[in-house]
């Protein structure tokens, strides 16, 4: 146990010291983030976000970052129009629960991976009337994907976990 006469940065050597003038902390210099590589095959990245409308900004802002970090401005605005898309259908399929946003480059194409809690049915008139309303819901998903030469569907989640995952697969154009 700690002495009462012992600062945080005796605990851990990376807590750093908040500067005399708390005004400085606005100023102070850090290190710019440099990615892995621009190459598009280092992209890999997943979040989590509120299940709040609000999160579909959140969503697309953090997007526009990866794909800027990585070389892909090229197809900038479909992804993010489809990122868009998929956060603001999982808000209303099942609000209030985390989103989770996976992106991720994999032969020559991104995919984009949106999972939200909303369970599946087991009466199968219940499931087929809320694929249908979810589908409806992403016809301006499908519009994009398809303008895009891309692929795009709504799938179970796996054993482990409940809820529905929806993906959509974009290739670079020229590729």
């Amino acid at each position: 146990m700690p002495s009462a006469d012992t600062t945080p940065y005796d605990l851990c050597p990376l807590i750093t010291p908040t500067p005399a003038n708390p005004s400085t902390l606005a100023t102070t210099q850090r290190p710019a983030y440099k990615p892995r590589s621009s190459d598009p095959s280092a992209l890999s990245y997943s979040f989590t976000v509120p299940g709040d409308p609000l999160s579909a900004t959140v969503v697309r802002t953090t997007t526009r970052t990866v794909l800027r970090a990585h070389g892909l401005t090229a197809i900038e605005e479909p992804v993010l129009s489809i990122s868009g898309e998929l956060v603001a259908c999982a808000t209303r399929f099942a609000p209030g629960q985390d989103i989770y946003h996976s992106l991720r480059w994999c032969d020559g194409a991104l995919r984009i991976v949106n999972w939200d809690a909303h369970h599946a049915h087991s009466d199968a008139y219940q499931a087929a009337h809320c694929s249908a309303q979810r589908k409806r819901a992403l016809l301006l998903l499908a519009a994009v994907v398809h303008e895009c030469h891309g692929t795009w569907g709504i799938s179970k989640s796996g054993p482990a976990t409940e809820g529905t995952r929806v993906w959509a697969r974009l290739p670079l154009p020229g590729a």
